[in-house]
């Protein structure tokens, strides 16, 4: 049976968001932009954008930004609707641009993905870097939600889509790095297409590239693309060295978004607490919103089978839904710590960092009261002596210090809970163990705390078990 939207009773398209009338949206929404709005933007003229684009008949302005400005266009010889996006006039004046954008935008012509808007040419024309675009006929997401909320249904319906886009775009080697639901379309059958990949990067400032998995791309400029509420914690702290995973990030915003109305910010309520969604979603946003990059899903697709596995087995839901009367459920951490750590690792930790703090000021204690008596033994004329002194003095002072380095470092990397600070820390427990008396007993004492701690939660349960939160 087909569904009818009770707003317009007009049947709502089998492949549309469930219960989400594209009619509807298309009616509450107004997509395009005013004259007075885009002269104060600075946008170009609809006769000046005819007079370099002769063979397309420009129409309207559909929207403008950061990434630039778009006009409805169509092109006679095929009878087509397009989309003609203009970047910003201030990056012609970047020698170096015209290299990247040829490059970049080839890459971004191979995305063929019917969730993905299609690239149809690109180029140079009239001062102006442009790509035409496939017309999508709709709204974006974030106009849909000011329009009507998205119940969780819907929201389930429409993160796979995007999913399967993110995954197609990650395997030909093109990160998104700007998901939000402006960059989320909706068209007036309810499909789901994502626009403006690589557009964040592209129109960077052109900074030397940072090499990284991904260094098919040109322009892997070193500056925090993106928007601030979506980026993920690596995109802001160091953008040079961003992959895949950052996408995925991002879209567990816009997927808590759409779940709550909300953004995450700081400490967050799990969804299922604002929302009627099923528990069990609240650890699939959880961790895509890790601050650690190796605890989200390491790819879109697995975020795919997570949320179409939970949909798939709707008869669980009550399994998971608390008893009458228990509080409400704890507040998820935006970027919670990578393992655990309970006082013992703590003092652990600070041991380590300490013994390696010591042992590099006694190795270059010692190098120095070498250098001294063998400057000493020198001005006697002991040249022999002196080189026997200068050896030992290196031995030693080497020794210390390669004990030093891998304390500190695999100290401040478990205090700070990275994933590498506890294999670290072990190993050199286990190494300690020889060390009579005091490194036999910080040995013991490492083993004992770090084999003894509680181990992290998993961050998707099996399908039986609830779901943590957090």
């Amino acid at each position: 049976m087909q569904n009818i939207c009770p707003r317009c009773q007009s049947p709502i398209p089998a492949d549309a968001p469930s219960g989400l009338c594209p009619a509807c949206l298309l009616l509450g929404v107004a997509a395009s932009t005013n004259a007075s709005q885009a002269a104060a933007m600075n946008v170009p003229a609809i006769e000046e954008v005819t007079a370099a684009f002769p063979e397309l008949e420009v129409l309207d302005i559909i929207g403008h930004g950061g990434m630039g400005v778009v006009f409805k266009v169509r092109q006679p010889k095929l009878n087509r609707f397009a989309a003609l996006k203009l970047l910003p006039q201030s990056i012609a004046a970047d020698p170096a641009f015209a290299t990247r954008f040829e490059r970049e935008a080839q890459l971004l012509a191979k995305l063929n993905h019917p969730n993905i808007v299609a690239v149809y040419d690109y180029g140079q024309r009239g001062g102006f870097f442009y790509l035409l675009m496939e017309y999508v006929d709709g709204v974006n997401l974030r106009q849909a939600m000011r329009a009507s909320r998205f119940t969780p249904a819907q929201a389930l319906n429409i993160v796979p889509r995007i999913c399967e886009a993110l995954q197609f775009a990650h395997d030909e080697h093109v990160l998104h790095r700007d998901i939000k639901p402006e960059n989320i379309l909706l068209d007036a059958k309810g499909r789901v297409k994502l626009v403006d990949f690589g557009i964040a990067k592209l129109i960077g400032d052109g900074t030397p590239e940072f090499k990284h998995p991904y260094e098919v791309h040109l322009t892997q400029a070193v500056t925090s693309l993106g928007t601030p509420a979506y980026m993920a914690p690596e995109q802001r702290a160091a953008p040079g060295d961003v992959d895949h995973r950052a996408d995925i990030y991002s879209l567990g915003v816009v997927f808590y978004e759409l779940l709550t109305g909300e953004l995450p910010y700081g400490a967050f309520v799990p969804p299922s607490a604002k929302s009627t969604a099923d528990p069990r979603v609240d650890a699939i946003v959880a961790q895509a919103l890790e601050n650690e990059r190796e605890r989200r899903q390491q790819s879109a697709a697995e975020v795919k089978t997570q949320v179409e596995g939970m949909t798939s087995n709707p008869e669980q839901k009550s399994q998971q839904q608390p008893s009458p009367g228990l509080a409400a459920p704890p507040s998820v951490p935006r970027h919670p710590p990578q393992n655990p750590m309970n006082k013992h690792t703590q003092i652990v930790a600070l041991l380590h960092i300490g013994l390696g703090a010591f042992s590099l000021l006694a190795a270059i204690v010692v190098f120095a009261v070498f250098g001294m008596v063998g400057g000493i033994v020198i001005s006697q004329g002991e040249h022999e002596a002196a080189g026997v002194l200068g050896i030992i003095a290196v031995f030693i002072a080497g020794f210390l210090a390669v004990l030093a380095l891998p304390g500190i470092i695999g100290g401040l990397g478990l205090y700070r809970g990275r994933s590498w600070g506890r294999p670290v820390v072990l190993v050199l427990g286990v190494l300690h163990l020889a060390n009579i008396p005091f490194g036999t007993a910080l040995g013991i004492y490492t083993l004992w705390a770090l084999l003894n701690e509680s181990p992290a939660p998993a961050p998707l349960p099996a399908p039986s078990s609830p779901p943590p939160i957090g």
